[in-house]
């Protein structure tokens, strides 16, 4: 019987003693789970841990995209269903020299405030609305060779465009809250291979502190076969200044076909903002002396 007990005895001290070998087990991780590739799982600090942007994008995001609702959302200067392009922003001015523009609109010039002529005349579309008269509201615009004070004081009124001309028009815009098209023009006989700009002289017609909205312009450059998107920039926000002052945007691309779709789009909401206005839209080849117009069979 004393046999017995002390046997049952070291049994027990044996199951013990395997109990707390097995506890440890829980500081080792074994297997794979979905996500991970077998490593220790972190301690749970209480802190936030840093977000994997990247996790759920397949294939993953380059060039410091973050990917957001499994979509990546690129960094400045890229683009592309990764970002795995690269934009470039306008070319040198002595890239420029000597060059005449292959596209050029500055909206004409009249004695007449208002423009009767319609984006047809000028070979581009838009998804806004034309007036002919006051009052440029959100959604539409106008052609105008000086600006008219519309919202009580708030935009600068008998501003002119940038062309310079006497009685010279502008596209002036009030941008919808919903983003829409502000040009889309096509060009044909491009060089394939050569380096070209697309730019346009942007200006906030807002007086400082008057509008809480500042327009931003996505600029992009299209395949007019399967609307491919070969080049794409943002403007960031155009600001307001003391006088109506004008600046250059735009971006660099090369051409992979002769004819390309050249688009600008409204990149912030309107409504209490978001008014600016457009002139001298140009197309140049990059490359002093180039003519960069090479006719097609076509």
């Amino acid at each position: 019987m004393l046999i017995m007990s002390s046997y049952t005895w070291l049994l027990w001290l044996v199951f013990v003693c395997w109990c707390c070998m097995s506890s440890t087990k829980g500081d080792v991780y074994f297997g794979e789970d979905e996500g991970n590739s077998g490593e220790k799982p972190p301690v749970d600090s209480g802190e936030k841990p840093p977000v994997n942007h990247r996790a759920g994008c397949v294939p993953q995001c380059k060039n410091y995209g973050k990917c957001i609702n499994n979509k990546c959302s690129c960094s400045t200067g890229f683009y592309g269903p990764v970002c795995e392009h690269k934009s470039g922003g306008l070319c040198t001015d002595e890239d420029l020299r000597d060059t005449d523009p292959i596209l050029l609109i500055t909206f004409g010039n009249g004695s007449n405030q208002y423009s009767t002529k319609k984006p047809a005349n000028f070979h581009f579309s838009t998804t806004y609305e034309q007036v002919f008269e006051p009052t440029t509201a959100d959604g539409r615009f106008s052609l105008i060779n000086s600006i008219h004070d519309d919202f009580g004081g708030s935009w600068h009124t008998g501003a002119t465009d940038h062309t310079g001309d006497k009685g010279g028009y502008m596209f002036l815009v009030n941008a919808d809250f919903k983003a829409g098209e502000f040009y889309r023009g096509t060009v044909k006989n491009l060089c394939v291979g050569q380096l070209y700009e697309f730019s346009v002289y942007l200006a906030n017609i807002c007086k400082p502190d008057k509008c809480e909205i500042k327009p931003n312009v996505k600029f992009q450059v299209r395949t007019t076969v399967g609307n491919h998107l070969l080049a794409e920039l943002n403007s960031g926000n155009v600001l307001e200044h003391n006088t109506l002052t004008w600046k250059k945007y735009g971006l660099s691309f090369t051409a992979k076909t002769n004819s390309v779709v050249l688009l600008m789009i409204s990149n912030a909401a309107g409504g209490m903002g978001n008014d600016l206005a457009l002139d001298d839209i140009a197309l140049r080849v990059c490359g002093a002396g180039k003519s960069g117009f090479c006719p097609s069979d076509d």
